[in-house]
């Protein structure tokens, strides 16, 4: 048997069943945690007051979908671990990081290029 680092060795007084549920607090604070990053971050870097609804409502909708997927799977395949499983961890895995800030702040200059953009 492997040896349990000793940093690691805190969730050996957990239950799988403890450590598994924890799991879906740990990505909603995550994600609070990123949502937020990302808003402050274009707040800070950007003029463009769209970007931060599109942050908004981008996380909103992955949300949504992740969600969505997880329920699907939970009640039609009565079990958490065939695609939409992976659909919803991809989907969380983006909004845990700074991609979509990163994308938005790009696309900056061609919003503000484009005529939609009140001047």
């Amino acid at each position: 048997m492997l040896a349990v680092a000793p940093l690691m060795q805190i969730f050996q007084k957990f239950s799988y069943d403890g450590l598994y549920y924890a799991k879906y607090l740990l990505t909603l604070i995550w994600l609070s945690f990123f949502l937020w990053a990302n808003y402050f971050a274009l707040k800070k870097l950007s003029d463009s007051p769209i970007l931060i609804k599109i942050l908004l409502y981008t996380y909103a909708i992955m949300l949504l979908l992740a969600v969505g997927s997880m329920t699907f799977g939970y009640f039609f395949n009565d079990r958490l671990q065939d695609d939409e499983y992976t659909l919803s961890r991809w989907l969380m895995g983006i909004a845990q990081s700074p991609i979509i800030c990163l994308i938005l702040l790009a696309s900056e200059k061609l919003y503000k290029n484009s005529p939609y953009e009140k001047r």
